[in-house]
């Protein structure tokens, strides 16, 4: 991992190069206060390491030409493992968010020991085939929890469906089989991070990603920082709903479609559910939307953001339903005139939780400048 050791000016370039890129050195030089010096000789390290590259541009203009900034994407990798109670997705991305390699694993239950395993396993397939171009360009691996934090990564509260992640440093087992740095966040965070990075809210700086899973939880970014809290769990939306009441989460979800007789035990079987045909489905979409959009006026009118995202585990469109319950004239009017956030989906797909997960490790290792460690996304956890 040496060859990747970027400063935080350098850091501070890349995340300027990736939201606004293609970008002139010129401009970068007027946003950082950096001098012109300064961004050359630092653009010359970053394409050095292959994390950025000059376009020549030709066109409109006599003389030089200019020669934009953007991302390498092939520049390095990252791995995400995002999984519910049934089944595990990991993938390897490249620095544009394309997926290179990913692999479903089903399973009895989410044991730790078993996700490590899983998870070495496929270290080792995407390297022996030549994916990861060598072990300096792999960032790490980023993990996606279904739990909040008791205790930093050494204990966690836990969805009821995920017994095993209550076990204390039961994280810590998982990453001891991986010889990569290890990131552990909220899943619903660590959404929040992807769609910011590489999804829906590339151009917002302040957000509330909503993450219906087997919980419902939030990710919130302000600034364009993801806000972690005190102890790393801001964003815990799902307690504006009772859990012996309904709810607009997977496990309710699950239970109302049981009820009626449709056989689902995990999110995958909702794929073969049609919004238009299922009546109890088309139900409690209907009902979760209006869950949603009476407490989600509430959050927003807290912290003011540009925007809300749905994303989490439903298929996409069962998301673009609930999203269109969430998303009529009553939403956040109170009569006054005063502005609404916009409300959108998810553009990451069926893939979104493990890109989720994949961007904590490009975020700490490239782009994170303004903050300490402390209240860095992601814990970190194994190699370094």
């Amino acid at each position: 991992m040496s060859d990747i050791n970027l400063s935080a000016n350098e850091r501070r370039l890349v995340d300027l190069v990736w939201r606004r890129g293609p970008i002139a050195r010129t401009d970068l030089a007027d946003i950082t206060g950096l001098t012109a010096a300064s961004v050359t000789r630092m653009v010359r390290t970053l394409d050095a390491l292959r994390l950025v590259e000059e376009t020549v541009n030709r066109a409109g203009a006599r003389g030089q030409p200019t020669r934009p900034i953007h991302i390498n994407r092939s520049g390095a990798q990252s791995i995400g493992v995002y999984f519910s109670h049934r089944h595990a997705e990991i993938g390897l991305i490249d620095l544009g968010g394309t997926i290179l390699h990913a692999e479903t694993h089903s399973f009895e239950n989410a044991e730790p020991a078993r996700l490590g395993a899983l998870t070495a396993a496929f270290i080792g397939a995407v390297r022996e085939r030549g994916l990861t171009e060598g072990a300096g360009r792999l960032l790490g691996v980023g993990i996606a929890v279904p739990a909040d934090f008791i205790d930093g990564a050494r204990r966690l509260h836990a969805h009821a469906f995920f017994p095993e992640l209550a076990r204390e440093d039961a994280l810590l087992e998982l990453a001891a089989k991986l010889p990569a740095p290890v990131y552990i966040e909220n899943d619903a965070a660590s959404a929040a991070l992807g769609e910011r990075i590489l999804g829906a809210a590339q151009h917002f700086e302040s957000f509330l990603l909503v993450h219906i899973g087997h919980g419902v939880g939030g990710g919130i970014m302000v600034d364009g920082r993801l806000l972690r809290g005190a102890h790393g769990n801001a964003g815990m939306i799902g307690i504006q709903f009772p859990s012996d009441q309904p709810r607009p989460s997977g496990q309710d979800l699950f239970a109302a479609l049981q009820r009626e007789g449709i056989a689902v035990d995990d999110f995958a079987d909702l794929e073969a559910l049609s919004v238009q045909i299922c009546a109890p489905l088309r139900s409690w979409i209907k009902r979760a939307g209006a869950q949603l959009r009476e407490q989600l006026g509430v959050t927003a009118r807290l912290f003011d953001p540009e925007a809300i995202l749905i994303g989490g585990r439903l298929p996409m469109p069962l998301l673009q339903a609930l999203l269109a319950e969430v998303n009529i004239p009553a939403f956040c009017n109170e009569g006054v005139g005063l502005p609404r956030p916009l409300v959108v989906g998810s553009m990451l797909g069926p893939h979104a939780g493990m890109v989720g997960a994949a961007a904590l490790p490009i975020f700490r290792r490239l782009l994170d400048w303004r903050d300490s460690d402390s209240s860095a996304p992601g814990l970190l956890l194994g190699a370094s």
